[in-house]
């Protein structure tokens, strides 16, 4: 059975129905949202800011020597990636415990900490993957 002409149009006014239903938003929603999108500054001491930047440094570097030990690595890259990241995870304990003495909330605590997890991965598993392309690449002409 073909669609008429009517029946596409009862369908576009149907979606069109929906779609502007969901976009609208409820009264003063805009206003809530504007407030809690407000800049705050921030109330950690500089020293507590100075063991936050220094934990984050330092896994960061541990990240960097753990790759070069391991890039050479003829495992699958998600598993010397992996290895890289669990050998540098302690690392972080340091950040924790330094948002904890402040008694920083802990969900916004582990938003921090899983942001340089993730930043962390992104730039190891990317190196590790280069080294395997270019090993591929000379061994495979």
């Amino acid at each position: 059975m073909r669609p008429t002409d009517s029946h596409r149009l009862l369908n576009a006014l149907f979606c069109g129905c929906l779609l502007a239903g969901l976009s609208v938003a409820p009264a003063g929603a805009e206003e809530a949202a504007d407030v809690k999108q407000e800049w705050q500054p921030s109330t950690l001491s500089d020293k507590t800011l100075a063991k936050v930047n220094a934990g984050v440094e330092d896994y960061f570097k541990c990240l960097n020597d753990e790759t070069l030990k391991h890039v050479q690595d003829k495992d699958d890259s998600r598993r010397v990636t992996d290895l890289i990241l669990g050998n540098c995870e302690k690392r972080l304990g340091a950040v924790k415990e330094a948002f904890d003495a402040e008694k920083v909330p802990a969900n916004l605590s582990e938003r921090y900490l899983r942001s340089k997890r993730s930043r962390g991965a992104q730039q190891v598993v990317r190196v590790v993957m280069q080294a395997q392309a270019l090993r591929h690449a000379e061994t495979h002409p």
